[in-house]
């Protein structure tokens, strides 16, 4: 049995590059939520999502804390009577979730404060560990113009620490091609699931066709749009120089009022064709800042997107 209520901090500096999952209350708010899946399962051993499958089987697998609206008959009150806590047994089912985390470790990502890459490796520790408390199966790929490097499938939470290792090993490195990286993740004979893409998306030839390539490998998916607070709002500054992170092209500009107003007005067009294509595939598209607390968008956001339920 693993143990209801494993200590799993880890109390680094956001802007480190390093990940952090989030005090005891986090994790308590991320072990009542689920990835929300829809449609694609496989025999196996079935996680405990609210998706359109739940388990009926009665072979006990793990303990998860209670939340409103679970059956009564799964509470273990034997484990109450020792905890004085309320826990729900999880079960082995005939059907089985495979969760996909590919996270954009490209060299744009390592912008803004609060660093990019840093707080989306927060976002990937979270949605993992949601996954790892209901059973489902998760993988992580790290993507730039090629999938460099992934962790998993894992399953259970006992797995949260190797998970976390991989995401804290993680460094920024390499262009942008996500179109070329998804699709090649896609072909690599992983199981269907559901697919989360977290990017800023600043790939030269857009995404489309890598989300095409995940639906066409049978996974549903969701787009996660991470942007720095400065490359949402950027303040008027004067002469600046601008450095392309991945190429090292400098472009000299003065930010001037006009043509800060001018970039916002190509940003809100930019996001809604981002969202229109998403719209268009049918996945679910959400764009956040870096400044917004990783608690915001886990427990409030993403719920109001009916990402996670």
């Amino acid at each position: 049995m693993t143990s209801p209520a494993p200590n799993l901090r880890l109390s680094q500096n956001l802007d480190s590059g390093r990940t952090m999952l989030g005090d005891e209350t986090f994790l308590r708010s991320l072990e009542q939520l689920a990835i929300l899946v829809r449609r694609v399962t496989r025999p196996g051993l079935n996680g405990e999502h609210r998706g359109l499958t739940r388990s009926n089987s009665a072979e006990f697998a793990d303990y998860r804390p209670y939340a409103p609206g679970d059956d009564f008959r799964r509470i273990d009150w034997n484990l109450y009577g020792r905890v004085g806590a309320l826990f729900v047994r999880l079960s082995e089912a005939r059907e089985d979730v495979a969760i996909h985390v590919l996270l954009d470790t490209s060299r744009s990502m390592d912008f803004g404060r609060p660093n990019k890459l840093a707080y989306a490796k927060r976002l990937v520790a979270a949605l993992s560990y949601i996954a790892l408390s209901r059973l489902d199966q998760v993988s992580v790929g790290a993507l730039t113009y090629d999938v460099v490097d992934r962790a998993g499938p894992l399953r259970g939470k006992d797995r949260v620490h190797r998970l976390l290792g991989f995401l804290d090993s993680l460094s920024a490195r390499g262009t942008t091609d996500l179109n070329t990286a998804l699709r090649r993740y896609a072909d690599t004979g992983q199981p269907h699931g559901v697919a989360i893409v977290v990017s800023d998306l600043l790939s030269p030839s857009g995404f489309r066709a890598g989300i095409e390539r995940l639906r066409a490998a049978r996974m549903e998916a969701v787009v996660l749009q991470v942007l720095a607070p400065q490359e949402l709002a950027p303040a008027v500054a004067g002469d600046v120089e601008l450095v392309d992170r991945e190429t090292g092209e400098i472009v000299e500009v003065t930010l001037t009022e006009a043509v800060v107003n001018e970039y916002q007005r190509r940003l809100r067009e930019w996001t809604a064709e981002n969202e229109r294509i998403c719209a268009d595939l049918g996945v679910s598209f959400h764009q956040m800042s870096s400044a917004t607390a990783i608690e915001t968008v886990v427990v409030t956001e993403l719920r109001s997107r009916r990402i996670l339920v």
